[in-house]
């Protein structure tokens, strides 16, 4: 029996999430600075994904305004400093606190919409967003020694990210229906490639063949194969699919951050993700915050 759009979309969504549980990874495994990692992985990824955009032919005939060159330019530098920041929020605090930190992003980008788009701020995304930084308290809280400046300075890292990604997102969605995604990914990538060519360090590459085979699968596995799949998923699966289905990224990250690296997540930080966690399944698929209930009707 062949499985319909949604299902294939489902599917093709969960394996993408899969994958990017375990970037983190293959980004402490490779022992490469946050920018030498993004520079291989603009490198590798674009050269996959402009074969692939070749094979297609999306590259022809293609012409761009200049303010869509600006938007295509704005969403590259957003994107590549936020994967700096995430790739060094990974070593300050670890895999699974990051990445649960970085999902809310799609708060960010609500409040970006608003301030860029006009779009409307209802009471109930404001309450979502309430329990998503709460939970943000509750994960960065002090124990008893006090604040860890180290951890801090990683969730702010994680922050800044999920902000830049934010932006990306924003500036894509203005070029969607203009351009192909893979287009502007493959964009991006070349972007990024030029401007880490001068940010890297070149002195300090890897010597050994673990390090080289953990960047070449950032680059091959992890940005052409699941930027790909991500777009397949984007097109055949409904809207709310793809927003449950997109919180099985934290849960492999914390996973694979545990059986990995020995990192457990303490007890109070398990509450603080979940609140996160909940808040953005609940605000992406539009759920009524509970307390907020319909107005009531005036009779005449």
């Amino acid at each position: 029996m062949a499985l319909t759009d949604e299902k294939q979309g489902q599917i093709t969504m969960a394996i993408a999430m899969v994958i990017s549980g375990t970037i983190g990874y293959f980004v402490l495994k490779s022992g490469q600075s946050p920018l030498n990692v993004v520079f291989f992985r603009c490198v590798i990824g674009g050269v996959g994904l402009a074969g692939y955009c070749l094979f297609k032919g999306y590259l022809k005939n293609l012409y761009l305004s200049k303010l869509q060159l600006f938007l295509l330019f704005a969403g590259a530098i957003t994107l590549i400093f936020n994967w700096v920041f995430l790739f060094t929020a990974y070593n300050l605090t670890s895999i699974g606190i990051t990445t649960i930190i970085y999902h809310l992003q799609p708060f960010f980008l609500l409040f970006f919409s608003m301030l860029a788009l006009k779009e409307k701020f209802s009471r109930s995304s404001f309450c979502w967003l309430a329990v998503a930084f709460f939970g943000l308290a509750v994960i960065v809280s002090p124990e008893g020694n006090g604040f860890d400046s180290r951890f801090l300075l990683g969730c702010a890292s994680a922050l800044c990210a999920a902000m830049l990604y934010a932006i990306t997102t924003l500036m894509t969605k203005k070029l969607s229906g203009i351009v192909r995604p893979e287009v502007i990914a493959t964009s991006h990538m070349a972007i990024g490639a030029v401007i880490f060519l001068f940010l890297a360090d070149f002195s300090k590459l890897p010597e050994h063949p673990e390090a080289w085979r953990s960047i070449f699968i950032l680059g091959a596995f992890h940005t052409t194969i699941m930027y790909l799949m991500l777009y397949t998923a984007f097109k055949k699966a409904s809207t709310s699919s793809l927003a449950i289905l997109g919180f099985i990224y934290p849960i492999v990250a914390v996973v694979v951050d545990y059986y990995a690296f020995g990192h457990l997540i303490r007890p109070h930080q398990i509450i603080g993700a979940a609140l996160i966690l909940v808040a953005g399944i609940s605000y992406n698929r539009g759920v009524r915050f509970p307390i907020i209930g319909r107005r009531p009707e005036i009779k005449t």
